[in-house]
């Protein structure tokens, strides 16, 4: 009973859905070991976050100076994985931020982004597939944003900026289950694609595909939510 009161609370405090909240609860308790030690080695889920933007940046130089496709997915994996576990670091080690939540999404941004070209690259999708999915989540972006941004820019006093940006990130910034899914459709699909150049296995190639024809329905979805959300 007092478990289930704790996750109420929990569930309550981060503005979730049920279904978001219970995913962040579990995971958050797979990774207490691994957050614990950052704990206690000062390590802090923005310097995480950090890690991934330093090696994105290091992926694209790899793929500049010649390096082998290998190594370059190899360093792409280990951004990915910063993604996976700042998240729970931050809430387990009560270090979530306004900072880092954006940091976050912007990181996860280049990390897609740079995804993006190295399969328009090695022509693993058509340009027109990869138009299609970032002009779904430029859309997306415009919608969750442009009330905030439109706000931010009128005369209002630094308390209420100051209000309006922790309401913003803390909440809207916050993916729902749909956008969850959306997202890891998207990194699975690129997962199996760039997997596709290391291991010569046609149906990477099947699977990635049909994967980013299902992003693109979660994408439509998540744009419908959002603009819902917006009226």
């Amino acid at each position: 009973m007092e478990n289930n009161h704790k996750i109420k609370k929990i569930i309550i405090r981060r503005k979730d859905d049920f279904i978001t909240a219970l995913e962040k609860n579990w995971r958050d308790w797979m990774l207490q070991p691994l957050t614990k030690l950052f704990k206690r080695s000062g390590i802090t889920a923005n310097y995480i976050t950090y890690t991934g933007f330093v090696l994105v940046f290091i992926a694209i130089w790899m793929y500049l100076a010649n390096h082998s496709i290998k190594s370059q997915l190899m360093i792409l994996a280990l951004a990915a994985i910063t993604d996976a576990i700042d998240g729970p670091t931050a809430r387990n080690n009560d270090d979530v931020t306004i900072k880092g939540t954006w940091l976050d999404h912007i990181r996860d941004g280049f990390l897609v982004l740079w995804s993006s070209y190295l399969i328009y690259s090695y022509k693993l999708l058509s340009p027109e597939i990869i138009i299609i999915v970032w002009a779904l989540q430029i859309l997306l972006a415009w919608i969750c944003l442009k009330d905030f941004v439109l706000n931010y820019l009128k005369n209002i006093s630094d308390e209420e900026n100051k209000v309006l940006i922790e309401n913003f990130s803390l909440d809207n910034l916050q993916a729902s289950v749909i956008g969850r899914l959306q997202f890891f459709c998207w990194i699975m699909s690129y997962g199996f694609l760039l997997l596709s150049l290391l291991i010569n296995l046609p149906i990477l190639v099947s699977l990635g595909q049909a994967l980013i024809v299902i992003e693109i329905i979660f994408a439509g979805l998540n744009i419908l939510e959002s603009y819902q959300k917006t009226i």
